[in-house]
């Protein structure tokens, strides 16, 4: 049980499957915020913020879901999705998730020989991408494989089935996520739904300086194509009932704004981020440990934990696991002696 959310609002965390525990959180949390990317993160496809209570989102997955099973289909089969980092990513997540589907989210910012090879490689059946990058992955995508590729103007426009709900099951695969690539061609991660919900479990189960609740907001620059935002952000606030703040990138020189004005309690961060914000021009607003109450990440310089920690009133809480690993190798410097810029890790 999570103590720190109250029992009435509590979700069923037996569930087995990331698009059941959401229907379950969805009951239970309602109006709260779930999703939300800033007006700065979405300058040319929107006009402004965008957000999404848990009822509201519950709407949009289960539409989604409908007009999946539309598109006729089944279980295991994956579907790569181009959104780079827009909160469509999670949505199409849990919808397909209720299909029994696989997301592979790809990175668009890649050269196209490495896209062309992940769409091969993951196997997909169906692509759906962003309107404006539509027309390269159908090229991409070409005749050797199999995959279709719809825009999402074109999968709104189809004529959805009725839902087609598949039992959730722990082991069934629910994303693909490929490596960096640094030892050779990236590694393709079949991440099941136990997978991403043993991270959630691990994040609210930390407690002290970790401990999440439904009042906190989760500020992530990170890309969901990466583990960190789609597997540990994501589903850490869906536990506790928390949101999601979602970055289309680190801005540095309006970092402080956007995490003020989007009320942000938590942060996620890259080793680089500290270095670059304490090259910023100090203020006497630089104290921001009365809003937020920690930053989680890896990679922090040495040299610049402490510094960073004394300036700007949080600790940075150095975290570390592989795409490969989930939590079954997780390990946190959360609690004292934290060992601060020593690059202790457990």
């Amino acid at each position: 049980m999570l103590s720190h959310v109250p029992p009435d609002l509590e979700p069923d965390l037996n569930a087995d499957s990331l698009y059941e525990t959401f229907t379950i959180a969805a009951r239970s949390f309602g109006s709260r915020p779930f999703l939300r990317a800033p007006a700065s993160s979405t300058c040319g496809y929107a006009p402004g913020a965008i957000g999404w209570s848990y009822e509201e989102a519950s709407g949009e997955v289960e539409r989604l879901r409908r007009l999946y099973a539309g598109q006729g289909l089944l279980p295991d089969l994956r579907v790569a999705v181009a959104f780079d980092s827009r909160l469509d990513v999670y949505l199409h997540l849990l919808a397909l998730n209720g299909l029994g589907v696989s997301l592979v989210p790809l990175n668009m910012g890649g050269t196209d020989y490495e896209i062309a090879r992940l769409v091969e490689h993951c196997d997909c059946s169906l692509a759906v991408s962003a309107d404006e990058h539509a027309g390269r992955l159908r090229t991409l995508a070409g005749p050797a494989t199999a995959c279709r590729v719809l825009s999402l103007a074109e999968l709104h426009a189809g004529a959805g089935l009725g839902p087609a709900t598949v039992a959730g099951v722990g082991s069934r695969e629910a994303a693909l996520l490929y490596t960096s690539g640094t030892t050779g061609h990236p590694k393709g991660c079949m991440l099941t739904n136990a997978y991403f919900l043993a991270l959630g479990r691990w994040y609210n189960g930390l407690g002290g300086r970790c401990e999440l609740t439904s009042s906190d907001r989760l500020l992530t620059p990170l890309p969901p194509h990466h583990m960190n935002a789609l597997c540990v952000s994501f589903t850490a606030a869906l536990l506790c009932g928390g949101c999601v703040v979602q970055l289309d990138r680190f801005h540095p020189s309006s970092w402080w704004q956007t995490v003020r004005e989007e009320s942000a309690t938590v942060i996620h961060y890259l080793g680089v981020m500290p270095a670059i914000l304490l090259t910023l021009p100090a203020t006497e607003d630089d104290d921001i440990g009365g809003q937020v109450r920690f930053g989680f990440g890896a990679g922090c310089d040495p040299r610049h934990h402490r510094l960073f920690e004394q300036r700007f009133g949080f600790p940075l809480l150095e975290a570390w696991s592989m795409t490969e690993t989930g939590a079954g190798a997780v390990t946190i410097a959360d609690r004292e002696p934290r060992h601060v810029g020593q690059r202790c890790i457990g």
